[in-house]
């Protein structure tokens, strides 16, 4: 063997003695990564790479997170325990926060409060209606006949003298059905009586007629039947009210707006009253439109005359200055007077000797 061989065995040698030492030193040492694969636990082998832990959903983190201190529990447990409001009940409750108030309840308040007092002026209906009804601003229509035209549930035609010839009313007060205006009274819905007690008694002769023959407020008169007005008398409503307990929305309103209009005071009893019938009162209440503005068809119709120079049978002449009537009576002019029962007025029986006396005083066809 030369030189060269033995150099390169001697060298290869070497080599393998190095690898030999490096080999038996990695050994000995076990790598941190390793150690941990180790200690964890056998991986799913299928996968082809490791998958990262997953993120905790929004629930879990909450669930992880510290528990709310003692008095936060017990007041969720507390309104976890409160009865909900139904969606009806809230719809009401918020109705009811959101409802106006009654403007009548308002107006009521704005009556002056004090007694009643006539201050010494003794109480006479001539004060207020010494010739009776006005006559309105229409040719031959009274102020008892326009508020007739005006509250009629149907009308067509009235004589020469604006009287109704057809037509029918409701009294609001009672119910009651009328064809016959004569059945009917046209009230005060303030009583003078009243008025005077309230204020009225101090005022003008001009002022007084003006109130007792209002056509510009509707609340002022009404065509009621004539039972009901004179049972009604001159009666407030702490003393009087409509027997129909419907009427007495309208009847508090109208009773408010005629005291506000002509500043007559309201005792305590009486606003009492009245706020007792505004709670009557329903939230979509409307008062029924009058028709001042209604013109019936004018009708002529002869008169029959009161008297006859040519009469058969037993037919007698009627007494000089009598009438066969009450409208002739009217139409003639001649003055009403006071009965002695009730507040009505009207003709003298010798005056109108047909008609009946229905109370007995001596004064027939009271109105």
């Amino acid at each position: 063997m030369n030189r060269r061989n033995i150099g390169l065995a001697l060298a290869a040698l070497l080599v393998i003695i190095i690898l030999a030492g490096l080999c038996s030193s990695d050994e000995s040492v076990t790598p941190p990564a390793q150690e941990q694969q180790a200690a964890e636990p056998p991986q799913d082998r299928g996968r082809a790479e490791p998958q990262s832990a997953p993120t905790p959903a929004p629930e879990q983190r909450q669930e992880q997170a510290p528990p709310p201190p003692a008095q936060t529990q017990a007041r969720q447990r507390s309104a976890a325990q409160q009865p909900q409001a139904q969606p009806a009940e809230q719809e009401q409750a918020t109705a009811a926060q959101e409802e106006p108030p009654d403007p009548y309840e308002e107006l009521l308040a704005q009556l002056e409060v004090a007694p009643e007092t006539d201050y010494g002026i003794d109480y006479d209906r001539d004060l207020y209606v010494p010739r009776g009804w006005l006559e309105s601003d229409r040719p031959r229509c009274s102020v008892r006949e326009r508020v007739l035209i005006a509250e009629a549930q149907s009308i067509s035609e009235v004589d020469q003298n604006c009287r109704p010839i057809d037509g029918v009313w409701i009294s609001w007060y009672d119910g009651e059905r009328f064809v016959n205006p004569s059945d009917l009274d046209i009230d005060h819905m303030v009583p003078l009586a009243e008025a005077h007690r309230s204020g009225a008694a101090r005022w003008s002769a001009e002022r007084k007629s003006r109130f007792a023959n209002d056509l510009q407020l509707a609340a002022t008169l009404t065509a009621v039947s004539a039972s009901s007005n004179r049972t009604k008398r001159a009666d407030d409503p702490a003393e009087w009210k409509p027997p129909l307990r419907s009427a007495w929305c309208q009847y508090a309103h109208d009773w408010i707006a005629v005291k506000l209009k002509w500043s007559l005071s309201a005792n305590r009893s009486e606003v009492r009253s009245l706020r007792t019938m505004l709670r009557t009162c329903p939230a979509d209440f409307q008062r029924p439109p009058e028709q001042l503005s209604r013109m019936p068809t004018v009708v002529h119709v002869e008169r029959e005359p009161a008297r006859s120079d040519q009469q058969s049978g037993d037919d007698q002449d009627l007494p000089e200055g009598s009438y066969a009537s009450c409208d002739e009576a009217e139409a003639d002019g001649v003055e009403r007077q006071q009965g002695t029962k009730g507040e009505g007025r009207g003709f003298p029986k010798e005056t109108v000797p047909s008609a009946r006396d229905g109370d007995g005083d001596g004064v027939v066809c009271e109105r």
